[in-house]
């Protein structure tokens, strides 16, 4: 299954599709509000390129781990191809393991390149450690965008898995804060957007990069995210549900 898995990430990297969204996306957020745009009261912050690349790296490797997994399980079982890998001693289990496990792979090389691009463009600096807790905290927490992928790409096939995935991230990404501030949101707003998982792993990455901040409820959000979607993909995962027509 290791091999399966290698080719999986191997081939997702040499895609440009998934290269232009998980990377070069969050990259031209970054630098165009870093380096080209200033919003009084928002990019002027202290620390801002510190907490914007923190940002937008969950930003990159929320896409790359929904959708490195979800897109692809979709159309594979579209395609019938699912099926046939099936007939190979890869059962659906592992089958589907590996799919969850290459997409949450996938999140790290979208971290990576956002943090050299923040140490590149604008000096970033912080302690080793954090550094570590840093993207450990962020990498890890995209297992649960990872699971939601898995999710989606068993409840629909084909092309449709494409929208539906991106009809999760664009909202996520939004409400989550990760690309603008939500200060603008209504207050009551505010308060449900803090459950979402993009929200909490904001909040956990800001906490390590900063060495200080909320953990306990960021972890149990995700915890109870990922529980979500774990459920919803294992109800579903049977060997029927990998066949075209289901």
């Amino acid at each position: 299954m290791a091999r399966y898995i290698r080719l999986d990430v191997v081939s997702m990297v040499r895609s440009g599709y998934f290269l232009v969204f998980s990377v070069l996306f969050s990259a031209g957020f970054y630098v165009m509000f870093t380096k080209l745009f200033t919003v009084q009261g928002w990019t002027s912050a202290s620390g801002f390129a510190a907490t914007y690349m923190v940002s937008l790296g969950v930003s990159g490797a929320f896409y790359a781990a929904l959708t490195g997994g979800g897109i692809r399980l979709g159309e594979e079982r579209g395609s019938g191809w699912a099926r046939q890998l099936t007939l190979t001693p890869l059962s659906p289990r592992r089958y589907v393991f590996g799919k969850l496990v290459a997409a949450w792979l996938l999140a790290l090389p979208a971290l990576a390149a956002i943090f050299l691009l923040a140490v590149l463009l604008n000096r970033v600096t912080m302690p080793p450690a954090n550094w570590a807790l840093t993207l450990a905290a962020t990498w890890g927490g995209s297992l649960c965008f990872a699971v939601f992928g898995v999710a989606i790409g068993l409840l629909v096939a084909g092309e449709a898995t494409q929208f539906a995935c991106l009809g999760v991230f664009f909202p996520m990404a939004i409400l989550g804060g990760l690309w603008f501030p939500t200060s603008a949101f209504p207050e009551a707003v505010r308060r449900v957007v803090e459950y979402l998982p993009t929200s909490a792993l904001y909040r956990l990455g800001i906490s390590a990069e900063q060495g200080s901040g909320p953990v306990a409820v960021p972890l149990l959000v995700l915890a109870c995210w990922t529980a979500l979607a774990g459920m919803a993909a294992l109800a579903r995962l049977r060997p029927e549900s990998l066949s075209p027509a289901r």
